[in-house]
């Protein structure tokens, strides 16, 4: 019972997973690399900043103001990201990339409502964009509206088939609402995508003990996982779930 409620835990952690790191070196080298990557955006930011000044028409305004905002989007800083997408669009409303932004961010934020009605807004401008309609999915889950989420996972999918992290959302709901053999069609398609994709052998170990009592997949799946990720920071309750099985 107690391996069960540790799964089910997990289960609504299945969007995201870290990776931790095996040295300190490994750490350090990362962080400076990020301060130079980060200085080089500043940088950048920097100039675009500056060119608005040359500029003359709204337009052009909030063409740059969108550029800092994709800029503040790579960098993770949400709150430069919100201001100067809110800038683009106060200058031109029908910037489809900064109100995506937008959604995006609020998602991190948890402002639910605020992040479906800008994404909402982006793919009413350009409907044809699939991370809206991803975000817009993800949106949908995070406020458990898991209908709304599928929805638009699969809209994403349509436009892109490629669309990795979205099958594997698909998976990850299909298998808390028990539609056993779409998680599994979907969660293998990733896998058809990039067979490194560690997080679907991940879900598909889950769907398997949890769901399809299929133990010798449920292991195998989990242990493919752990050496895709063997720095992961789960992975002593991995191997607890794999010797309760058997493994």
């Amino acid at each position: 019972m107690k391996r069960l409620i540790l799964i089910i835990s997990v289960i609504s952690l299945c969007f995201v997973l870290f990776s931790c790191s095996k040295k300190d070196n490994k750490e350090l080298a990362e962080q400076e690399f990020k301060l130079s990557e980060n200085a080089s955006l500043n940088l950048e930011i920097k100039k675009l900043e500056e060119s608005i000044k040359a500029v003359q028409t709204d337009v052009e305004k909030a063409d740059i103001y969108t550029k800092i905002a994709v800029i503040n989007s790579e960098k993770g800083d949400v709150n430069s990201l919100i201001k100067s997408a809110t800038e683009a669009i106060k200058y031109q409303p029908n910037q489809y990339m900064s109100h995506y932004l937008l959604g995006k961010s609020y998602i991190t934020t948890g402002r639910l409502n605020d992040a479906v009605s800008e994404l909402e807004i982006s793919i009413s401008i350009k409907s044809n964009f699939a991370p809206a309609y991803f975000e817009l999915g993800n949106a949908h889950y995070k406020k458990y509206s898991y209908p709304g989420a599928k929805e638009n996972y699969r809209k994403a999918v349509k436009l892109d088939k490629d669309l990795i992290d979205a099958y594997n959302n698909l998976g990850v709901i299909s298998t808390i609402t028990g539609d056993l053999a779409d998680a599994e069609k979907n969660l293998k398609q990733c896998l058809a995508i990039n067979p490194d994709y560690a997080k679907a052998y991940k879900n598909l170990g889950i769907l398997y003990d949890t769901k399809m009592k299929k133990n010798s997949e449920a292991i195998s799946n989990y242990n493919k996982y752990l050496s895709l990720r063997p720095d992961c920071p789960e992975r002593g309750l991995v191997k607890l779930w794999i010797a309760a099985l058997g493994g």
